[in-house]
């Protein structure tokens, strides 16, 4: 690896590249996020910036989960794309990973695919009796899976593993620890200056009580001192295959008590078989050896054929794009313009070919400005065939629909067969051929000021994929230029180049970096930490919160620009998995004074304008901290706090009760669904009487809410005026809000009212 991938970015050191700040306290600074020249788009907002990355750019979709929350990825929800869904959904988890309490199916899975070995079994006894460990080792090398393996074997059966933010302060983790709880944290942002110390360890250990755990997974750069460190060596990549295949295998039949020996007898013949040895015996990592042993079931099944098994995988990718770009027997001509297709289609996986094309001849003229100077410019009208090129890439041609300002049109889309190539091309050309950098960089350049957003997205994508390869090099020479822009547009590229470099193993060095731009004073640079937090989503939630009340209450007082960025991101954070964490935040931060209290009233009413998206259809989705109050007692304890604070705040009365109509009105929409489904399920005729008879979920949850936003008789009459006017307005015999009111009425706050 290129040495500047493990140059530490110390806040001291950020910032004085080419685009280095020159007074953070003089005006200029603050004029940074000013508005954009007339012919430069204006960024998305941070939702749509969300939606629109893994819409178009799929090869991502892995990484939706850290912000969407319980929102599984599925075509249906961005772009239709099942052949990417099937993959993912088989695959390995994204690399950035969702902090908080770690789901059961996650837990229940691992501890059914985990393949123990001698050193895991020493690790599980210094656990037993220290309590509190450190295990260092390699990313990808399954240190964090063997930890979570050690804390549900030494910790109470049944009991709960949280995992901690990466970027808490190592001198808060024990602010952040439950007695006798199991808890991990993974590779935490530490420097020379701020290591991990034995003291916070030993501070941990007072907390976590006699039967609480604590493991650190630490890389080899994370800077520790006094501290006992234990290393991590995987098992041999044939027993993870094997566990992997075990699993897979006695899910997939039914064979009754004699089960577990035809899945041993099935699994010892698939390991045997030769593309299995040869590929195992690379030494393949652990999430590709549980890839691959996936693979051979669906190989068994006669789903896959010989030539996908063959080519599965990263170390299969890696091999191909050596060749691909290697030293041949031919390397000019129409050879150079084919390999500068193959790194368009790593750019634009998924999409046309004739674009595919088009933009690899660009590519191809500034290669060959390098190659051969003195020729004249111009390439071939005719060259490869498209049936040769797709050879040539290992790719296939599919039917696909995109969505369009003329609606849902067909299209024929081309695609790397091996989902492991797109990077792993873009990645190799990058670190192995330093002549390419330059001209790729221009190239990009190009795209990234192209008028269609699904260019310019993909080129910060693929920026990313060059950022985690090379982080230092792409830091000077177009991570803080676009990071630091004036121009919203290039801030939102640096955004999804850091999301994209932190999904591709540099997460370390994109958390450090968003912590140190987030406390300088250039607003250019916080605008961007808070729009890369926004999409990073649940996995920095701590950090993230953290450094957006710092921007919001220190340093320069945020433009309109960087305001509406603060409160953009925690609406986006409320979308995700850590939801009731930025609710509990937000409560604490209106309860303060100043700027922080009116970011958290904006906050909260922007997402309390979101839907949960991960029921049924548009017409009968939930408002999302409905749905949250719903089903968590946290959660529905701090929304009924921000609700009774903001509809008796002076300030943000009026906002809020549009807000709080909006979601009668959406359990109103809810509940006219339940009724037409219910009269057609009962074939019985439907009549406009009956239309709203039947209360949705939506409204039932409502029902129970709104009482407890009773505390006086204020407030009392606050709400029954709002549902009055909205059953007035509504006209329709037997509404929600008329049943809403009569369910306050019928309350125990309803003793609140004059006599």
């Amino acid at each position: 690896m290129n040495q500047h991938v493990e140059t530490p970015l110390d806040p001291e050191d950020v910032g004085t590249g080419p685009e280095a700040e020159k007074d953070p306290g003089r005006p200029a600074d603050t004029a940074d996020v000013g508005a954009p020249p007339p012919d430069e788009d204006a960024a998305p907002e941070a939702w749509e910036a969300i939606e629109q990355l893994f819409a178009l750019a799929p090869h991502l979709r892995s990484g939706r989960a850290n912000v969407m929350g319980d929102t599984r990825v599925s075509g249906d929800v961005v772009a239709g794309d099942k052949r990417v869904d099937v993959y993912l959904r088989e695959n390995s988890m994204p690399r950035l990973h969702t902090v908080g309490p770690l789901p059961t199916a996650e837990l229940d899975y691992l501890a059914e695919t985990f393949a123990p070995n001698r050193r895991y079994d020493e690790l599980c006894s210094e656990l037993t009796v220290r309590r509190v460990l450190v295990l260092r080792g390699r990313p990808g090398t399954g240190r964090r899976t063997a930890a979570l393996r050690m804390l549900m074997q030494v910790g109470p059966k049944a009991g709960e593993v949280i995992e901690l933010d990466p970027g808490t302060e190592a001198a808060e983790f024990a602010d952040h620890i439950q007695p006798g709880g199991a808890h991990v944290v993974v590779d935490p942002i530490t420097s020379q200056d701020s290591p991990l110390r034995d003291v916070h360890l030993n501070a941990v250990r007072r907390r976590l009580g006699d039967d609480g755990l604590f493991v650190v997974v630490a890389a080899h750069g994370t800077a520790v001192e006094d501290v006992t460190a234990d290393g991590w060596e995987p098992p041999p990549a044939a027993d993870i295959a094997r566990a992997h295949l075990l699993h897979a295998i006695r899910h997939s039949a039914a064979d009754g008590p004699s089960g577990g020996a035809v899945a041993a007898d099935k699994a010892r013949r698939l390991l045997e078989l030769e593309p299995t040895v040869r590929y195992l015996s690379v030494g393949p990592s652990p999430g590709e050896a549980a890839g691959f042993a996936r693979l051979l079931v669906k190989y068994a099944a006669g789903r896959c054929d010989d030539e996908e098994l063959s080519g599965y995988g990263r170390t299969s990718a890696e091999e191909i794009t050596s060749r691909w770009f290697g030293e041949g027997d031919q390397l000019r001509g129409a050879t150079l313009r084919d390999k500068a297709f193959l790194i368009s289609l790593a750019v634009f996986d998924g999409l046309p070919y004739p674009l595919v094309a088009e933009l690899g001849d660009l590519l191809y003229i500034q290669l060959r400005t390098v190659e051969e100077p003195d020729r004249a410019a111009g390439y071939p009208v005719f060259g490869s065939s498209p049936a040769d090129r797709l050879a040539l890439a290992r790719a296939q041609e599919y039917d696909d629909e995109t969505d369009t300002a003329w609606g849902r049109l067909p299209e024929r889309v081309v695609a790397f067969q091996n989902e492991s190539l797109w990077s792993s091309v873009l990645s190799h050309v990058w670190t192995s051929h330093p002549a390419v950098r330059k001209p790729l960089l221009a190239w990009l350049d190009t795209l990234v000021t192209d008028r269609r957003v699904f260019v310019r997205l993909r080129a910060a994508v693929a920026s990313g994929v060059l950022a985690a390869a090379d982080f230092g090099y792409a830091f000077d020479n177009f991570l803080n230029q676009w990071g630091s822009s004036s121009r919203p547009m290039q801030r939102q590229l640096a955004a999804w180049a850091l999301y994209t470099a932190a999904e591709h193993g540099m997460d370390t060095a994109v958390r450090r970096l968003l912590s140190n731009w987030s406390r300088r004073h250039n607003l250019a640079r916080r605008w961007t930490a808070t729009r890369s937090y926004a999409l990073l989503g649940g996995a920095t939630a701590t950090s993230a919160l953290r450094d957006i009340g710092r921007m919001a209450a220190t340093g320069p007082a945020p433009d309109s620009a960087l305001q509406s960025a603060l409160e953009q991101a925690l609406e986006a954070l409320l979308q995700g998995p850590a939801a009731v964490t930025v609710l509990e935040r937000l409560v604490q931060w209106h309860g303060s004074r100043g700027p922080l209290r009116d970011l958290a009233a904006a906050g909260f009413l922007r997402g309390a304008r979101k839907r949960h998206s991960a029921t049924s259809t548009a017409a009968t989705a939930w408002p999302r901290l409905l749905w949250l109050a719903d089903h968590d007692a946290r959660a529905r304890r701090y929304v009924v706090v921000m609700w009774r604070a903001l509809l008796a705040n002076r300030s943000h009365r009026d906002a809020a009760r549009d807000e709080l109509a909006r979601w009668v009105q959406v359990a109103e929409r809810a509940s006219a669904k339940a009724s037409e489904h219910r009269a057609f399920t009962n074939a019985a005729q439907f009549e406009e009487t009956e239309r709203y008879d039947t209360a949705s979920d939506v409204e039932s949850a409502l029902g129970g809410l709104l009482p407890l936003l009773v505390e006086t008789q204020n407030d009392w009459e606050r709400l029954d005026f709002l549902l009055r006017r909205l059953d007035t307005s509504n006209g329709a015999r037997g509404s929600t809000a008329a049943r809403l009111r009569a369910g306050l009425a019928d309350s125990p706050a309803a003793l609140l009212r004059p006599l």
